[in-house]
């Protein structure tokens, strides 16, 4: 997981007081979050964005964390700017609202007794609005989904404005799967024309726009999305997202400007400093669940940071559909306090389950035996009321909870085919056998044309193979065996490899479609190799499994053109189909330019 640096003097001033060190590691121990340690970090501020970046050497960072201005250029040389204390944290996927400073702090004011319940925050109708183009939605681009708000009465410095960036790198790898499923970006709304936006998609020539970080007062700075795209460093980054679209999606005001080329970079125009006081925030992604949780995470932020702020909200409209956002209404969920003290193995009465309940910042209403819980909006992680019962067991301590006696005790032990083919290994092994491991995904032009196999139509095809030599799953493990001989040419001679594996044949009788059979093969090559060495290790390994010829194992001639005609068998057992065996014909072993003769078998050990 990444780790995440809380500078403590902001946290402790949201948080109301300072804490010991220890303290505060138990704490967040039992809170949930895994603490790697404490560090000093070294701040330099950029010359071209003045941003801060931080590092833990002694010598600055390389780029900057902001607009990718090279530090190492004598032009770019950052200046110190002190050093900050910070906690080191493990990112938490499921709860990004622990981020940043003000999120973490909200969150430990609840846990810690200090506040109950969730905060209420100021959101006002807004006259602003955008206007979202139907041709994001595909085929020539896809990024159809926009999420926007207002913040104003913001009072903002270095502190604030270093953990707002980092908490929206952060939101991109969580919830945002690398910027794929959500893209943040906020903006001065002082610098921005109008009441209106459009949200719509163009061709990559079509306008150009100075991104973040780069000199507006230079003529060379403006760029088309094609050129951000192949030479901004965020843009070669992040081109794989808008990789094979025809247009790419611009965020613009009424008078043409761009605020921002989602998900790739933001405007230069419309960069947010400490002077900033007001601001757009947009979210554009694939799905409203994703970039509306992303959205409250962020507003909410702000508005932690800065109590006397507002947000407002932004009107969508999409074809056919106008929605507005943010929401910061609470989601209810109904949760019987009596089943969830069962689960945890406690006893709560609806009083204690809903107290823990607002410990963790939720609000609550008891209804007879049962609690009806309000989930803030900035809680992305609670989808299902189980989710509720692990927020009371946090809340109660898991180190408070009984210590109960096991009652039974279970012991593990190897799955059938995993003895099986441990027992086959060891056999082989014992042969003087070398065992090799091979890919399951094979082709037919592999398969059935190079080596010689009898076709087979129960193969399993991939629908969008990655290459034309993975189109299937394998169904034998002999041209895996053939391919290792293959790029083993230059070793010494003779060469004894096997292989244990599952083969895969499509089965509509199983619940999957398809059936995985173990299987076991093994090959020799060498001069003066010949179809009963083949025949004869072939018969040592199944004599360790009580098979002989005395028993009902049969050698019948086989027509597969693999072999040599005359020198292949097919192995029965009671007249059932076990295997193969036999000399590999000259033709094949030129197919793989092996130039000395191959003998090998194969059985299916599911029959044994």
């Amino acid at each position: 997981m990444p780790i995440v640096g809380i500078p403590l003097d902001e946290f402790y001033s949201l948080y109301g007081e300072e804490l010991p060190p220890d303290i505060l590691e138990n704490e967040l121990h039992r809170f949930g979050c895994s603490v790697e340690g404490w560090a000093t970090l070294q701040r330099y501020r950029c010359p071209r964005c003045h941003a801060l970046s931080e590092t833990g050497e002694s010598t600055p960072p390389p780029t900057c964390d902001s607009c990718g201005a090279d530090f190492r250029l004598e032009a770019n040389r950052p200046a110190p700017e002190g050093e900050v204390r910070v906690l080191r944290m493990e990112l938490l996927a499921v709860r990004p609202d622990l981020f940043d400073p003000p999120g973490l702090a909200r969150a430990l004011r609840g846990f810690l007794g200090k506040e109950a319940g969730a905060p209420v925050y100021r959101l006002e109708k807004g006259t602003w609005s955008v206007e979202i183009d139907p041709a994001l939605a595909g085929p020539e681009v896809l990024r159809p989904r926009i999420a926007m708000a207002v913040v104003k009465g913001l009072s903002l410095n270095d502190a604030s404005l270093r953990s707002l960036m980092k908490l929206q790198e952060n939101i991109h790898w969580a919830l945002g799967r690398d910027r794929k499923l959500a893209s943040i970006g906020v903006y001065d709304l002082s610098t921005i024309t109008g009441s209106s936006f459009r949200y719509q998609a163009v061709t990559p020539e079509a306008l150009s726009f100075v991104p973040l970080g780069y000199d507006p007062a230079d003529a060379e700075s403006s760029l088309t999305p094609a050129r951000i795209l192949t030479e901004h460093p965020k843009g070669k980054a992040y081109a794989r997202l808008l990789q094979g679209a025809t247009r790419v999606p611009l965020l613009i005001d009424e008078t043409g400007a761009v605020l921002s080329m989602p998900p790739i970079i933001n405007s230069e125009a419309t960069r947010v400093t400490r002077e900033t006081e007001e601001v757009v925030i947009d979210v554009t992604g694939l799905e409203d669940r994703h970039i509306e949780r992303a959205l409250n995470i962020v507003v909410t932020s702000l508005l932690e940071v800065c109590p006397s702020a507002h947000a407002e909200s932004v009107t969508l409209h999409y074809a056919g559909e106008t929605r507005t956002t943010p929401d910061l209404s609470a989601q209810e969920v109904d949760v019987d306090p009596a089943a969830a003290a069962e689960l945890v193995g406690t006893h709560w009465n609806p009083g204690e389950f809903a107290e823990l309940l607002r410990r963790m910042r939720h609000d609550t209403v008891l209804e007879g035996d049962r609690v009806q819980v309000q989930v803030p909006a900035w809680r992305a992680d609670i989808v299902h009321p189980r989710d509720l019962v692990e927020d009371a067991a946090i809340a109660h301590g898991y180190d408070h909870l009984p210590s109960v006696d096991l009652t039974a005790a279970t012991f593990a032990e190897a799955h059938p085919r995993e003895i099986r083919a441990a027992r086959a290994r060891a056999v082989l092994l014992g042969l003087s056998a070398m065992e090799v491991m091979t890919l399951t995904l094979s082709s037919e032009a592999t398969t059935f044309e190079r080596t010689g196999l009898r076709h087979r139509e129960e193969q399993v095809r991939l629908e969008h193979p990655i290459s034309v030599e993975q189109t299937m799953l394998r169904v034998s493990l002999v041209p895996g065996l053939m391919e290792t001989l293959a790029v083993n040419l230059g070793h010494s001679y003779p060469q004894r490899i096997f292989e244990v594996g599952s083969v895969v044949f499509a089965d509509e009788t199983q619940e999957t479609g398809a059936r995985e059979d173990l299987h076991a093969a093994a090959a020799l090559a060498g001069d003066g190799f010949g179809y009963a060495d083949a025949r004869g290790l072939a018969e040592a390994f199944l004599a360790d499994w009580g098979l002989t010829v005395a028993s009902g194992l049969e050698f019948q001639a086989s027509e597969e053109r693999l072999f040599l005609p005359g020198r292949g068998a097919e192995i029965l057992l009671a007249g059932r189909a076990l295997g193969r065996v036999g000399e590999v014909h000259p033709a094949v072993l030129e197919a793989y330019r092996i130039i000395h003769p191959v003998v090998l078998f194969e059985v299916n050990l599911e029959d044994l």
